[in-house]
């Protein structure tokens, strides 16, 4: 049987219009936003967390340094789209180009800069078509990660950063022994090696006499045991971690501030892979000053 579908009249038919166009319009808001994600990795391939590891699953692109993906993380990209990213992504970020006076270093700062512009253009193309992108970083990526994909976003973008066992945490259940306690300090001060323009150079952050946690990339060993022998006594405990996190890799490196340059040859410690603590902390354990303070007279002997 035929169905016979009543004449419309003009006014009926502007509002199936409307109603269409409305309709239209609801199923384009309806289109599910993407996600940005910054991953931490952790400082070894099983200090990866739960989270990090159901972010990656629900990834439809990863991005990572070039060659990331052959080695430590190519497990995670079997079906992702995989992006790497270009060699120094953020060198001179936050520097107009055309404010650098040298030529040569204009021209790269140009050539990044473009780079990172269209970089981001393919993020946000992505996150427009509403896929999860997840930027995969070692360790935790706040420390001295990039997290400038996030100021490049535009407002109002998802975004979520999932931390990571970082070195830092990693080198200190290494060592077995918390930073934070020096017997009579509290504070651990986390650093790298001195470069133009910071205000905070290592020696001024030394005068304070708190535990010192180096992240060694570029350090010039030579000039830091020079300045560290200036405030801390040359018994004062070192240890280097080398590979933290890593069961099979894994190797600590004793010494302290007197001895340290006879005893180690920095040369042979793995670029980029090991950590430099410096601070009572190593040998007080767990044992505090202000512990004693509190304590009747009669129970300090």
């Amino acid at each position: 049987m035929a169905i016979v579908m009543p004449k419309l009249s003009l006014t009926s038919r502007i509002v199936c219009l409307v109603g269409l166009f409305a309709c239209g319009i609801a199923s384009a808001q309806s289109q599910p936003a993407g996600k940005f994600y910054i991953v931490g990795m952790g400082a070894a391939p099983d200090l990866i967390t739960v989270r990090a590891q159901n972010v990656i699953a629900r990834a439809d692109v990863l991005i990572g340094e070039k060659d990331e993906f052959d080695h430590e993380w190519a497990a995670y990209a079997k079906g992702k789209q995989v992006w790497e990213l270009p060699h120094h992504f953020r060198r001179f970020y936050g520097i107009d180009p055309k404010a650098l006076p040298d030529p040569e270093q204009r021209a790269q700062a140009e050539k990044i800069d473009t780079a990172r512009r269209q970089f981001m253009e393919r993020i946000r193309t992505a996150l427009a078509a509403g896929k999860v992108v997840a930027s995969l970083q070692g360790g935790d990526p706040m420390m001295y990660g990039m997290t400038l994909f996030l100021e490049m976003l535009p407002p109002g973008t998802p975004t979520e950063i999932v931390p990571g066992v970082g070195a830092f945490q990693a080198a200190s259940a290494a060592l077995k022994h918390s930073p934070p306690y020096g017997y009579d300090t509290s504070a651990v001060i986390l650093t790298m090696h001195d470069w133009q323009g910071r205000t905070d150079e290592n020696e001024k952050l030394m005068a304070a006499g708190s535990t010192m946690v180096f992240y060694t990339m570029g350090l010039d060993y030579p000039l830091l045991f020079a300045q560290l022998r200036r405030f801390y006594p040359p018994q004062t405990p070192v240890a280097v971690v080398c590979d933290a996190g890593d069961p099979e890799a894994q190797r600590i490196v004793m010494s302290t501030v007197g001895r340290f340059l006879e005893e180690v040859d920095p040369k042979t410690l793995p670029q980029e892979r090991h950590m430099l603590f410096v601070g009572k902390f190593l040998t007080a354990g767990q044992a505090r000053k202000d512990f004693l303070a509190r304590l009747p007279p009669s129970m300090h002997e």
